[in-house]
């Protein structure tokens, strides 16, 4: 009598797979001083270090550190750095946020920060988050690194290819959450935005109708930054910050960040 034979369908389970991040292979740094950041401020991340944190060893540090960023949020930025004045006056630095999760940091969109030849000590800029993104949790790198002036080539997230002269300088890891936008009105994020300004100060009150990370700065009217306060979290409610005095008076704009979405108010001295 023949067998039968039962055929039992077999169920593949795909694994999850995360992105594994490039580790950089920094030059061994040629001492303690060697350049490097000192701060990051983005969002909620606010931190400070000595500049090289691992001598003798491999100059990136994953910091562990997290933040939350809305998709089509603008954020300013904070990048303090060191330099060496007898090797390489400037500095260059570079925002790369993994977008994709492949684990490279290196396509089209994923570098929202580059500016070059920087003497220091403090850059103040601005990243923003795409709108066609996806959410999720990825990686952000924050790096300063010696310009041509010490003959080294421009920043790679990974040093590929690799630097002839080695990656002078230091790079930090960031984990990021991009989430949707809430998509609360302009108006309703802050009221009553009011600007005092005299000799002595200049004063910016507002009410927050929820806890937000804030961010303040002042232009002219032909859009030059005058004035910028810290990135301070404050709570719901009255509150108020005070910068330095205008130089002149005129007509002027304030831009005020709340959870990484800017409003405008003008004006005048």
């Amino acid at each position: 009598m023949a067998r039968q034979l039962h055929l039992l369908p077999l169920l593949f389970l795909a694994p999850t797979v995360e992105a594994q991040w490039c580790v950089p292979t920094t030059a061994v740094p040629y001492a303690p001083t060697m350049p490097g950041i000192t701060q990051v401020v983005c969002n909620t991340i606010d931190r400070t270090s000595a500049d090289i944190e691992d001598y003798p060893y491999n100059s990136y540090v994953n910091t562990g550190l997290s933040t939350v960023l809305q998709k089509g949020g603008t954020y300013p930025v904070t990048i303090a750095f060191t330099i060496d004045e007898q090797i390489s006056p400037h500095m260059n630095l570079r925002i790369w946020v993994d977008f994709n999760h492949d684990g490279q940091l290196d396509d089209v969109g994923e570098t929202l920060l580059s500016v070059d030849h920087l003497s220091g000590p403090v850059y103040n800029g601005q990243i923003t988050i795409p709108n066609s993104v996806a959410t999720g949790d990825t990686r952000m790198r924050v790096t300063a690194k010696m310009c041509s002036h010490g003959f080294h080539t421009l920043p790679t997230p990974c040093d590929l290819p690799p630097d002839p002269f080695g990656y002078h300088g230091e790079m930090e890891d960031y984990n990021v959450e991009i989430v949707d936008a809430v998509g609360v009105p302009e108006m309703q994020r802050a009221t009553g935005v009011y600007v005092f300004a005299d000799d002595a100060s200049t004063v910016l009150n507002f009410s927050l109708v929820a806890d937000a990370v804030v961010h303040a700065e002042i232009h002219d009217a032909s859009g030059c930054q005058l004035l910028v306060g810290t990135t301070q979290h404050m709570a719901q409610g009255e509150q108020h910050l005070v910068l330095p005095a205008l130089p002149d008076h005129g007509a002027y704009s304030l831009r005020l960040w709340l959870n990484g979405e800017p409003m405008t108010v003008r004006f005048v001295r």
